[in-house]
């Protein structure tokens, strides 16, 4: 009984990792995510930013007014002779864009407003990705520790009974020495798991806020990736153009970049300055109020250099685009392409054959403490299932990844 209590404290000791941490499921850890991730509540940020600045673009110049008052009248011999027979005046002007320029300012703001709203979408879809990957990494890294937990945990009472029978001279050291090898093995994988999770656990904490996050999805979370068809390159190349943040915003740069050029070009227009003045002691009469007129000449400055840029930035703009394009079709058929092998590895290996295998386990088990089997045939065994343990859930990890990025290139929900 002792050594039973002895065994189950191992065992729990073993497994203790696996059952500390904030146990959630994916859409919980999402609604987290969304809540309390700092990058995109600067993204929002950015995004209030180019609004106001659309509200800016909107705004007239201020009118500008003047007073004029006399400093020193040589003739009364007054300093500050501003009352009814000394000299004040008055004048009140406006700037008035010409040549649609206020038009095309808003134009190209509320270009750059839509640009930052597609960043953020980007931003979002990205950091989405990342969420979904380190949450079922951890989760099937979780899983195969917990699988090799229980089984080092059984190794544990092996190499105490076999210890004591080596102490006694009934079995050879060699095969304790084996059976200590194996255990080692288990315990550097097991290790190799645990660093694996405490990266993805880090990865979750930036993005959710929360700290040792467990994941534990619900079998509805993990059954749509289980679909077998989804639709045909061609309709996902359609859909990723369609609906992806980024190239939706290089099409908008390339607008924004159009609005520049047509901004810049009217800039060689001149703006108009109207003013009313009032002089009370005018050199031609008394109380004379007048109207001007002013509108610079653009003799050698019609803002070629800058007009040059914009129509420069407007190539660039549209090649980025054309880029981008090409780079969407290629990412949709390699994922399309690696979806297909994951689905064709997951099937190799399903939970039923799975269970089948931990069956035949405890009978190997069994039959070796019986005797009935050789210790090379035992730990042969034992390496065997542990690495098909270890490859079904690298199989089911590699489906779901693979799904995500098909969501991920495509912009939608296709699982």
């Amino acid at each position: 009984m002792k050594k039973f209590f002895a065994v189950l404290f191992s065992a729990l000791s073993l497994s203790v990792f696996a059952q500390t941490g904030t146990n959630l499921t994916l859409s919980e850890t999402e609604n987290l995510f969304l809540k309390n991730n700092l990058s995109l509540l600067a993204a929002k940020f950015n995004v209030d930013a180019a609004h106001a600045a659309v509200i800016q673009a909107k705004l007239w110049e201020n009118p500008n007014f003047q007073v004029g008052i006399n400093a020193y009248n040589p003739d009364r011999k007054k300093y500050f002779d501003i009352g009814p027979n000394g000299e004040k005046s008055f004048s009140i002007e406006q700037l008035i864009h010409l040549g649609g320029k206020k038009h095309d300012e808003i134009a190209l703001a509320r270009s750059n407003q839509q640009v930052a709203e597609y960043e953020l979408s980007d931003l979002l879809r990205n950091l989405k990705l990342q969420l979904r990957q380190s949450y079922f990494e951890t989760y099937y890294d979780n899983l195969s520790y917990q699988a090799l937990t229980l089984q080092m945990s059984s190794l544990d009472s092996l190499i105490n009974s076999y210890n004591k029978q080596v102490e006694k001279g009934n079995l050879p050291e060699k095969d304790l020495v084996r059976l200590q090898g194996l255990y080692l093995s288990f315990k550097q994988e097991r290790s190799d798991l645990y660093k694996n999770i405490l990266e993805n656990q880090n990865d979750l904490a930036v993005l959710t806020g929360v700290q040792e996050l467990m994941p534990q999805p619900t079998a509805q979370e993990l059954a749509v990736y289980e679909k077998q068809e989804i639709p045909n390159l061609q309709t996902l190349t359609s859909t990723a153009i369609e609906n992806r943040s980024d190239f939706l915003s290089l099409a908008k740069q390339v607008e924004a970049a159009k609005w520049n050029l047509k901004w810049q070009k009217a800039q060689n227009v001149p703006d108009l300055s109207v003013g009313v003045s009032w002089d009370q002691q005018a050199s031609a009469f008394n109380n004379s109020t007048s109207l001007s007129l002013g509108i610079p000449l653009p003799l050698w400055n019609r803002n070629q250099g800058n007009i040059k840029q914009a129509a420069a930035q407007v190539k660039i703009a549209d090649t980025n685009k054309a880029q981008q394009q090409q780079k969407i079709e290629n990412e949709v058929i390699l994922a399309y392409k690696k979806w297909k092998d994951a689905l064709d590895n997951h099937k190799l290996l399903t939970q039923a054959k799975v269970d089948k295998f931990k069956e035949v386990e405890e009978g190997v088990l069994r039959n070796f403490r019986n005797g009935n089997l050789s210790l090379i045939e035992f730990t042969d065994f034992m390496e065997n299932y542990n690495q098909t343990l270890q490859q079904y859930h690298r199989f089911a990890r590699d489906l779901v990844t693979s799904c995500e990025e098909i969501n991920y290139i495509t912009n939608s929900t296709q699982f």
